[in-house]
């Protein structure tokens, strides 16, 4: 009876052991956030459009190979008008680089929008992570009237 006892203590220190090491491995994939600077976008009459920066970041340590970016417009009732995909090379143009490293910063500057009917952009990121995971993150940029 005492050996079977220990074996099962035994087993159960085992178990929690390995509960509590899995959580010590960190993250498995990584996180893509999307920010807009300035948001809400203000109209510039001196150029004619909505101009605004896009600002990626990765939150978990895993850096990632974007893949595509994809522009989803809304008009002032809140119906999509109009999509815009950027694949890798287009990334590159707008960013230097599709790779996003771990804890770092992509930026897009001077991005702009001309359409008079537009109230907001849905901004979907889409990736693969170092540990070959597929990555997607959303962003919301808004428009103020004219």
């Amino acid at each position: 009876m005492k050996k079977q006892k220990r074996i099962w203590i035994s087993l159960l220190l085992s178990f929690i052991l390995i509960i509590v090491l899995s959580g010590c491995y960190g993250p498995i994939t990584a996180k893509i956030n999307a920010f807009f600077y300035p948001n809400p976008v203000p109209y510039s009459s001196g150029i004619g459009k909505w101009s605004f920066d896009i600002i990626l970041t990765e939150s978990n340590g895993i850096g990632v190979t974007l893949t595509s970016l994809k522009f989803d417009s809304y008009n002032q009732q809140g119906q999509l008008f109009s999509t815009q995909n950027l694949d890798e090379e287009d990334i590159i143009d707008w960013f230097d680089s599709n790779y996003l490293p771990a804890f770092s910063t992509l930026k897009a500057s001077s991005i702009y929008h001309t359409s008079a009917s537009i109230r907001y952009d849905i901004l979907t990121v889409e990736g693969v992570d170092n540990n070959y995971h597929p990555i997607k993150a959303t962003g919301r940029v808004n428009y103020l009237p004219k």
